[in-house]
């Protein structure tokens, strides 16, 4: 006899713990849980947090559980946000090495005790820990998310195509990204998907009101108010700043009256990109913000955005950056078209075409006109295509068809 919902809620079924609940029985909830490496506020995190707190909860019931420890900087946490909408989290603590199977077997622990009927993981680490770990607690529904294509990791891509037997799909943030998940990584190309990351989007009305009240006396000026160049991302080789400052060299003299160039994050790279800034005598044109907890703020006060991209998946800051009405200049890497649409070839190089870079920049920075338009157009086309109540939507409509699958086999 099956046992009750408020039974599984307090612990292991009353008649054995081989007992499984229907999973797709409309009176029963799908049960998910949402793994991930980390909670900071980072893209892939905060696309997480999207997709806990617009998840159907007459269908699902989500948990998150992070590999690591609750952050003790809460500023640069997205526990309370979580915990705020009403999702629970559990983090397991991985410090390293030394106490992964500990963290593997508390995460096995957890699944079989909650009964999950769905496990999708997001980032590299937690696909790792979440295929071994749903296996070992007979999940019947595993989910892996690549976020990027791992241009410069061969190894993951080996691993990835090492466990392919122990995930039933993968679930890429962008064709551009899935396309290279079957031929470079040489996935089973029908157990590859794309769902695109999401964004909220203002209404027309809301977002004027918002730009005409805005004050940005927040904002450092250092030096003196002028239109800023926003980038946006780790300091890592995967961005690109170092060529886009090498890059600078040849075009920041020419709007340095007029136009700033902000790099907004940090990381390894970041004492790299400072010298360039000094050898090229542009530390009167860039300034480094550093990690920033209000990076939509600053996106909003932005007058062009940049995106120097190695490689990338779905660049969400791209699509926040959209969100706001703004134009772009972005590498042609793996997600940018499929955002920027018909509008890509004002707004996209190649990423080693300097003299592309040179020209579309300056025709940017001096035609305020073209701006408007395309961050026009571009806020347009990420409403309708972008949403994330859409991405939820399919991530709901995915779960739901596998598991049925899985009870028909």
């Amino acid at each position: 006899m099956k046992k009750n919902a408020k039974n599984k809620r307090n612990g292991a079924p009353k008649n054995g713990a081989d007992e499984k609940k229907d999973a797709t029985s409309p009176n029963e909830k799908i049960r998910v849980a949402l793994l991930i490496t980390e909670l900071s506020r980072g893209g892939a995190e905060k696309a997480l947090l999207q997709l806990a707190t617009t998840l159907d909860l007459t269908r699902f019931e989500p948990v998150v559980f992070s590999l690591s420890g609750l952050a003790r900087d809460l500023e640069n946490s997205l526990v309370p946000l979580f915990r705020e909408a009403g999702v629970e989290t559990v983090e397991l603590g991985l410090t390293g090495l030394r106490n992964a199977p500990s963290v593997f077997r508390r995460l096995t622990r957890e699944l079989k005790r909650r009964q999950v009927d769905v496990l999708q993981s997001f980032m590299f680490h937690a696909n790792i820990f979440g295929r071994f770990a749903g296996r070992a607690a007979g999940v019947p529904v595993v989910c892996s998310g690549i976020r990027v294509a791992e241009r410069d990791a061969p190894r993951r891509i080996a691993l990835d195509r090492w466990t392919r037997s122990l995930v039933g799909v993968w679930v890429c943030v962008g064709e551009a990204t899935a396309e290279f998940s079957r031929t470079v990584g040489r996935l089973p190309a029908k157990r590859v998907v794309s769902i695109p990351n999401g964004v909220r989007v203002a209404d027309l009305k809301t977002l004027e009101t918002a730009n005409a009240n805005a004050d940005f006396t927040w904002v450092p000026e250092p030096f003196g108010r002028r239109k800023r160049i926003v980038c946006v991302g780790r300091l890592a080789p995967q961005k690109g700043f170092d060529r886009f400052l090498e890059n600078a060299a040849t075009w920041a003299p020419q709007i340095a009256n007029d136009w700033e160039i902000w790099i907004v994050g940090d990381g390894p790279e970041r004492d790299a990109l400072r010298r360039i800034v000094d050898a090229n005598g542009l530390a009167n044109v860039v300034f480094f913000a550093g990690w920033r907890p209000n990076v939509p703020e600053i996106l909003a006060s932005a007058d062009l955005f940049a995106l120097p991209s190695r490689w990338e998946g779905m660049p969400n800051a791209l699509l926040e950056a959209a969100s706001f009405g703004k134009a772009a200049l972005c590498s042609d890497v793996e997600g940018v078209a499929e955002i920027l649409g018909d509008d890509a070839a004002p707004q996209m190089c190649a990423f080693d075409d300097d003299k592309s870079w040179f020209d579309k920049i300056l025709t940017l920075t001096d035609d305020a006109a073209l701006r408007e338009e395309l961050g026009r157009r571009n806020r347009s086309r990420v409403a309708q295509e972008f949403s994330v109540e859409s991405a939820t939507r399919k991530y709901e409509a995915l779960w739901t068809r596998l598991l049925a699958e899985k009870k028909r086999r």
